[in-house]
């Protein structure tokens, strides 16, 4: 299960172009891996030092990503579509980490 995690700046950005952000995230995760139990958190710190005004993390199984470049292009550039067609004009700053982790749902 991918999870991405949004840190922004609230004093740049507000809330709804946040979670409007956060959604066409999730679509073009699930998009990009064919996975569709993506899940979003998304929250900014209440302490910010010199910080982007939107930080974009996404955290997924190793196993699941054939080509870490590939897929970062891909999600990459779908964002940027996106980003175009909706007029979002915030820089975001993006990362994909494949993480080597255990995990159980439902304990």
């Amino acid at each position: 299960m991918p999870m991405i995690v949004v840190k922004f700046d609230d004093s740049k950005v507000v809330d709804e172009e946040i979670v409007t952000l956060s959604k066409a995230l999730k679509d073009i995760v699930v998009k990009a891996t064919g996975i569709s139990e993506v899940f979003v958190y998304a929250d900014s710190p209440r302490i910010k030092i010199d910080v982007a005004p939107i930080e974009v993390f996404v955290e997924m199984s190793a196993h699941k990503i054939n080509d870490v470049s590939v897929l970062f292009e891909n999600v990459k550039n779908q964002l940027s579509s996106w980003k175009k067609e909706n007029n979002f004009t915030h820089p975001v700053t993006m990362t994909i980490t494949p993480m080597n982790w255990k995990f159980e749902v439902g304990i």
